[in-house]
């Protein structure tokens, strides 16, 4: 394999060795007996470092032939690792002293650290392991001039460094139009209406995507999910991934509800009541479209019942499945299915060069680029990412190397993961601390999705703790993408949650097998537990035995499953008897549900990272206030009635996951000065839980929502106090008051003084607002020379604001959402400010629901010198203003893209052409708004969506002039009236050239006119006649 052990060594062993020398060599400047002693031992080991570090680098991408170096390699790992544990300990120590000090209030800083450094080496324990450690060190560093280890050396010396970082790339499907265009049909069938007209009883169509693993069933089901037609015919879209773990009806049901409310942007997933209750609710007699994602057998036991639930939905709707096994998709009742088979050579070559070339071909490397698309067994996804790794360097020595390489061999005996060369050699030219970082990965069973900040948080647990952690949370962010590039990670539907594809995560496992295993019940023989780092239990009951009670050398334990434990508590103890090195414990994946902290969890000292999230503990015991290096801890979907008043002592603690009640209850949160992740803050009244908390957080980092802030009952000092102006990390700002008008006895003008006091940092780029009952905004909202970087704002419920503050004076404002400011009656000259560029790079523009918003007054005269006003906007919504009487004349001669009117019953009754100024549209729609609306042809040539929704549209002008429209969409239309077009062009849609190009979609339209009969095909006979269209797609259709 390519190294017998990929967890510490090279980079990260050079770190922890460094640390600990300087930290004996600060011990050894106060006590000369320990100088005498061990001080030559101290110069060889911090002399043999730099040789140290090139040795292991260059095994770890190798395989190791030499049975003695293998044995000098595990040596080197373990003395390294208690170097570690000691520097731990010493930490541990250093913090308990300065909690102490801290509760006693005597002596000053310098005289306490003094004091501990003496007590610490008059320890003859401590002496004692500081020396023992310091000698295994020397003698392992001694070794490197041994024989076999200096032939490394010399190797080491003449081996090629590694590529460097990649661009990142925007997906691409090549080769799979057919079956593209073959799903398409499946969804969208070219007669959906029965003969006799009426409507079929309701029923939902499965559709099965069937092919091995790493052929594109995932990618091609997004490109589908993903197209505009399915986009605009489906009110309801969702993607759950069925192979994630031991599913049931209600994990599955769950996991629907929560896809449909994510993609509406609802809080669909958790109402209350039974789950599948709720997705009846959501579904009945809507339209869905629903992606099962790797669907595997076990899955069909629940299909029955499922599908049930989904019946109420409405006539048409799709469930899409993806699969490895024909049996599975004939299990769920797949109505039609496709079969995607392995790419052609040719094919496949496309996407090989694609990724491998992107604009830079190379003529003398594509012959051997089609002799490395021949061990790829025709996989895209092998291909991507070989590809990528030869991107790197368009060298043809290079690229004939790995073309050579041994790996390939392993291809052709039939026992071998197909994957596993291509994998090889894309782990032999990373980086030591990349490969490091993803063969930790493969301790994650299949079809586990993690979240891309809690495996960052468990790398810099596991083993780059001895770093600054916010400079390694940001070079992790960048080693994350690197392996992402890199085609290791695969993006899900999820926002940051990512999973790594079976074909790569087996082969990863077996090169990392010598340090990470998964425990399951999987019936090969056990194996020893003993020598592993990193572990992770996937087994439905825990009261196993495991082997763990004698000394081991983990430092991950993630549990998962778990469901048939009985006693769990019992499980865990046995599993967890022997105080260990344990830096992760991760319970939240498990599913034997807890009820209370495991007792153990305070004998494990060293622990960074312990996440009980969802675990359903409701109590927290006083001595995991004693875990002083915890950096993160998760207690998501917990319920707590009270917290250990010590929390605050967990001062190395980083990032904290829970609700907004629980961490309400943490006592002076604010003494948790290291946290850099903390989402929400729920403003108290009381003493340790007010806004004045937030004083000394200056590391917070990402987003922060403080909510309750009705509760700041003080003056504009208090909420001063929090001095969010000196978070330089803060990107995301909430501020939330009360849930609406109404249910707080908060003035306006005590909303006024409290967001005064409220002024962000300078580097913030995302601000929000909701429930604000002030009547107008402080000066510091629209300050153009210290709000900078602001790119997005949204104003949400604000009910009492009257005027808004000059936003049009943002220098970098990209989006802006006004939403529920219900009382605003006018924007003017105020919402634009003086600045010399109005809106220099605004892009997108929300009005929603404001009921008495009824004049919107254009921007004044301009001298010539002055640059055009929204120059940059492409996008304008306006939806449920019901009294907005027009809009201004220089938003509508920006160059914009796309226009939403919804619920504007004013605007046309008021002004008929007011579209009239429109140049650069690609997007138009109009929903249920009032009045005769009149669309001028000419202005909309370049038009590829029309989509009118309940409205009377009249079009004037040659319709020949719309010459790139691509889709129409009407829905219940009264009048879709043409009269109004020249006399020679009756009848003629668009020029017969674009035909290939459109799509119609109709509901249930009508023309009272008659017109439109001439417009749109009565029947499906009569369109199958215009055999150019590319895809006509109508339901319920009465022209």
């Amino acid at each position: 394999m390519v190294g017998p052990g990929l967890t510490i060594g090279g980079w990260f062993a050079g770190a922890v060795i460094a640390n600990f020398v300087a930290k004996a060599r600060s011990i050894m400047e106060s006590n000369h007996a320990l100088q005498a002693q061990a001080g030559d031992m101290l110069d060889s080991v911090e002399a043999a470092l730099p040789r140290i570090n090139v040795l292991v680098e260059v095994t770890e991408r190798r395989a190791i032939s030499n049975p003695s170096f293998a044995m000098w390699l595990q040596q080197f790992k373990d003395v390294v690792s208690d170097a570690e544990d000691l520097l731990d300990d010493f930490e541990t120590k250093r913090i308990q002293e300065e909690l102490l000090r801290k509760s006693s209030k005597v002596g000053s800083a310098a005289s306490v650290a003094f004091r501990f450094l003496r007590n610490m080496l008059l320890s003859d324990t401590d002496l004692h392991r500081l020396k023992d450690v310091l000698a295994k060190l020397n003698k392992i560093t001694s070794d490197v001039g041994g024989t076999g280890i200096h032939g490394m050396l010399e190797l080491a010396e003449a081996e090629e460094g590694v590529m460097g970082s990649l661009p990142p790339t925007r997906p691409v499907v090549i080769g799979r139009e057919e079956e593209k265009q073959q799903l398409l049909s499946m969804i969208f069938p070219a007669a959906s209406l029965p003969r006799n007209g009426t409507e079929s009883s309701k029923q939902f169509s499965v559709i099965a995507v069937v092919g091995a693993a790493g052929v594109g069933k995932t990618t091609l089901a997004q490109v589908i999910y993903n197209d505009a037609n399915v986009k605009e015919a489906f009110v309801l879209r969702g993607w759950v991934l069925a192979s994630c773990r031991n599913r049931d009806k209600r994990d599955i049901a769950r996991d629907i509800v929560h896809s449909f409310g994510m993609e509406q942007q609802d809080n669909l997933q958790t109402m209350h009541g039974p789950t599948e209750s709720n997705l009846f609710s959501i579904t009945e007699n809507k339209r869905f479209f629903l992606v099962l994602d790797d669907v595997q057998d076990n899955l069909h036991e629940i299909w029955g019942s499922l599908r049930s639930t989904l019946a109420g939905a409405a006539n048409e709707s799709v469930v899409l499945l993806t699969t490895r096994s024909k049996e599975a998709a004939n299990s769920f009742g797949a109505t039609s299915h496709i079969a995607l088979n392995h790419l052609p050579s040719q094919i496949l070559c496309r996407v090989f060069e694609h990724h491998a070339f992107g604009k830079q071909k190379k003529a003398s490397l594509e012959s051997i680029g089609k002799e490395i698309v021949q061990h790829l067994h025709g996989l895209p996804l092998l291909a991507e990412a070989i590809g990528r790794l030869l991107r790197q360097k368009l060298d043809e020595e290079r690229w004939r190397k790995i073309s050579k390489s041994h790996w390939w061999l392993l291809s052709e005996d039939e026992d071998n993961n197909v994957a596993l060369p291509s994998v090889a050699i894309m782990c032999e030219h990373l980086s030591d601390h990349l490969r490091k970082c993803l063969c930790y990965c493969s301790i994650f069973p299949p079809g586990y999705l993690f979240e891309k900040n809690m495996l960052i948080h468990m790398w810099i647990a596991s083993f780059i703790q001895q770093h600054d952690g916010i400079g390694m949370e940001e070079k992790e962010k960048e080693w994350f993408d690197e392996l992402f590039n890199r085609s290791f990670f695969q993006k899900t539907k999820w926002k940051n949650k990512y999973i790594i594809p079976d074909i790569i995560r087996e082969p990863i496992y077996i090169i990392a097998e010598k340090e990470c295993h998964v425990a399951t019940n999987s019936g090969k023989p056990k194996r020893s537990l003993q020598s592993y780092r990193h572990l992770s239990i996937d087994i439905p009951d825990f009261n196993v035995h495991l082997d763990l009670r004698k000394a081991n050398k983990l430092r991950t334990i993630l549990f998962f499953d778990g469901h048939r434990t009985i006693k769990p508590h019992d499980a865990l103890a046995n599993i967890l008897s022997h105080p260990s090195a344990l830096r992760i414990l991760d319970f939240s994946y498990s599913e034997a549900k807890l009820g209370k902290t495991p007792d153990l969890v305070h004998k494990l000292p060293h622990l960074r990272f312990l996440d009980l999230s969802f675990t359903g503990i409701t109590t927290i015991p006083d001595s995991l206030c004693k875990l002083h290096l915890l950096q993160v801890l998760g207690l998501r979907g917990c319920q707590f009635k009270e917290l250990p008043r010590a929390m605050n002592e967990l001062i190395n603690l980083r990032f904290l996951y829970a609700e907004p009640q629980t961490i309400s209850l943490i006592y002076k949160i604010g003494q948790l000065t290291n946290l850099q992740g903390l989402e929400v803050f729920p403003v108290g009244k009381t003493e340790g839980h007010k806004i004045t908390e937030l004083k000394d957080l200056n590391e917070v980092s990402g987003q922060l929502c403080i909510c309750n802030l009705e509760e700041v009952t003080g003056t504009y000092i208090e909420a001063g106090d929090a001095e969010l102006f000196r978070k330089r990390y803060l990107r995301k700002l909430v501020l939330k008051w009360g849930l609406a008008a109404g249910t707080s006895t908060i003035t306006s003008d005590g909303c006024m003084r409290t967001l005064a006091g409220l002024k962000p940092n300078a580097n913030l780029e995302d601000l929000k607002i909701l429930c604000y009952m002030g009547i107008g905004f402080p000066a510091w909202m629209a300050d153009d020379q210290h709000l900078t970087k602001l790119q997005h704002i949204h104003l949400i419920a604000c009910e009492q604001l009257k005027t808004l503050p000059p936003l049009g004076q943002l220098p970098s404002l990209v989006i802006l959402v006004l939403q529920g400011l219900s009382v605003l009656e006018e924007i003017g000259s105020e919402f634009y400010g003086r600045s010399y560029k109005i809106f220099p790079s605004l892009e997108e523009l929300k009005f929603i629901d404001m009921p008495n918003w009824r004049k919107w007054s254009d921007i004044e005269e301009l001298q010539d010198s002055c640059p055009l006003p929204f120059s940059h906007l492409r996008k304008v919504q306006i939806k449920n203003c019901k009294v907005l009487s027009a809009i201004p004349l220089r938003c509508l001669q920006a160059p914009l893209e796309e226009l939403d009117l919804s619920g504007c019953n004013e605007i046309f009754q008021c002004s008929p052409s007011c579209l009239g100024e429109l140049k650069s549209l690609l997007r138009l729609r109009i929903n249920h708004c009032l009045g005769r609306i009149h669309l001028p042809c000419d202005v909309l040539a370049s038009l590829e969506v029309l989509n009118l929704q309940r409205c009377e549209v009249y079009f004037q002008g040659g319709m020949e002039q719309i010459i790139k429209l691509k889709r129409i969409l009407t829905n219940d239309c009264r009048d879709l009236n043409f009269d109004e077009l020249k006399a020679g062009k009756k009848g003629q849609l668009v020029p017969e050239v674009l035909l290939s190009e459109l799509s119609i979609v109709c509901h249930h339209v009508s023309s009272t006119s008659g017109t439109l009969k001439h417009q749109f095909p009565k029947n499906t006979q009569t369109i199958s006649k215009l055999t150019t269209i590319r895809s006509r797609y109508y339901f319920s259709c009465t022209c």
